[in-house]
């Protein structure tokens, strides 16, 4: 198996509908499954014009296969002092249907978090913070190497673990 992640493009737009119409997928992210909103939502972050939200997308063997997101905590103060992790790179995942109960979660979570982590030098952990009802996320991160650090509750969001993956010590 062979992982890459590349930008999203306005291209992929189309594939996110189709994710976000998912209803395990809706149930967590609660993302407009049309165009429009998909749109709306997504193009500036494209362009670089809207908030510091990166977008990647995960291709599995050359099939996009997923949408990951990531963002320095500290450009989010909110989320930032409900998690309460320092110095912190949060990410945000989803898996298509024909990728998920695979395994592969575990492998894409990992090598997203390596990357972010290169990306973000000032950041020295990047963190996760999915619902306490979604354990095949959790579970998922777990397997890539995520240690589960608390329990949190931000206002916007239903009640969470706080999941970290430390930057490798560079010196070891």
């Amino acid at each position: 198996m062979v992982v890459m992640f590349r930008r999203l493009r306005t291209e992929d737009f189309t594939t996110l509908v189709e994710w976000f119409a998912d209803p395990v997928v809706e149930r967590w992210w609660h993302q407009p499954a049309t165009l429009d909103g998909v749109t709306a939502k997504y193009a500036a972050r494209i362009a670089g014009t809207g908030d510091p939200t990166e977008m990647w997308i995960a291709e599995i063997d050359g099939e996009p296969a997923g949408l990951l997101q990531c963002y320095r905590h500290a450009d989010y103060p909110d989320h930032d002092a409900a998690i309460g992790i320092g110095r912190a790179v949060g990410i945000d995942y989803l898996l298509g249907g024909a990728h998920r109960g695979r395994g592969l979660a575990g492998d894409v979570l990992r090598q997203f978090a390596e990357l972010v982590l290169r990306r973000f030098g000032d950041c020295t952990v990047c963190v996760a913070t999915p619902a306490r009802g979604n354990e095949p996320s959790w579970r998922a991160l777990e397997r890539a190497g995520f240690v589960r650090s608390h329990e949190y509750q931000s206002p916007d969001e239903p009640p969470g673990y706080a999941y970290v993956y430390a930057a490798p010590d560079p010196n070891a």
